[in-house]
């Protein structure tokens, strides 16, 4: 019944990413105390994460002030706390495209095969965020102890990991979106991320989930895992 309701969803151009939590021993085995959330979206994330790791503390991300205040109200009965910015490369402000879909808005422009696959994605308006470097806002986060990382932030992960390259070093473990078809003009595909996060001490551990293609049943993108070579 689940699969047949992502099938549905997803011909309408929606994507729902369900993890069950019956299947994260090995995430709940980690002793991870806290987890950062970029690229928050409305929260959903940070929800599903909240019940694998219950006693987690989560920093959350989120640029586009319309999700930002949805993000504050759905998540106002979990230990969240959130930033109405973006994070990448370079502190500057810069305008984000908004997509009729919000997950796929992205501060890079949309590639034709997004629009192509995903109906009802396309952009509608734009909104000028600020963005900031991880590393240079990290230490007032005051995190003490193991922390993993997701980032999903629409094509913009390669200047995210390069902002933040000397937290990351820090991280147990990371959870990013890798495209390895182009969705976001000028996007870093999967083997540029994987060269990125290989450099700073991380090994690739498998795709957690996958979307495809439902024209000829390629894979586009992924939510890929990395871990700390200990």
């Amino acid at each position: 019944m689940i699969k047949f309701i992502q099938d549905i969803l997803y011909k309408m151009g929606l994507i729902v990413k369900l993890v069950r939590p019956e299947n994260n021993l090995w995430l709940q085995n980690r002793g991870i105390n806290y987890v950062l959330d970029i690229g928050a979206n409305t929260g959903q994330f940070a929800n599903r994460i909240h019940e694998i790791l219950p006693s987690v503390k989560i920093i959350s991300f989120e640029p586009i002030l319309s999700c930002y205040q949805e993000l504050l109200e759905n998540t106002k009965s979990i230990p969240v706390k959130a930033y109405n910015y973006a994070l990448g490369e370079v502190e500057e402000k810069q305008e984000i495209n908004i997509s009729q879909h919000s997950p796929s808005s992205s501060l890079l422009p949309m590639a034709d095969l997004h629009t192509q696959v995903f109906a009802g994605t396309g952009f509608k308006e734009k909104e000028t965020v600020s963005i900031k470097k991880l590393d240079q806002v990290f230490a007032e986060f005051n995190v003490n102890g193991k922390f993993m990382v997701k980032i999903d932030v629409q094509g913009f992960e390669d200047k995210v990991i390069k902002g933040g390259l000397e937290t990351l070093k820090k991280a147990d473990c990371i959870l990013i979106e890798t495209s390895f078809e182009e969705l976001y003009k000028g996007q870093l595909l999967f083997d540029g991320i994987y060269q990125l996060l290989t450099q700073i001490g991380f090994i690739f551990k498998g795709n957690y989930t996958q979307a495809l293609n439902k024209q000829d049943g390629r894979i586009l993108y992924a939510e890929s895992l990395f871990t700390k070579i200990n």
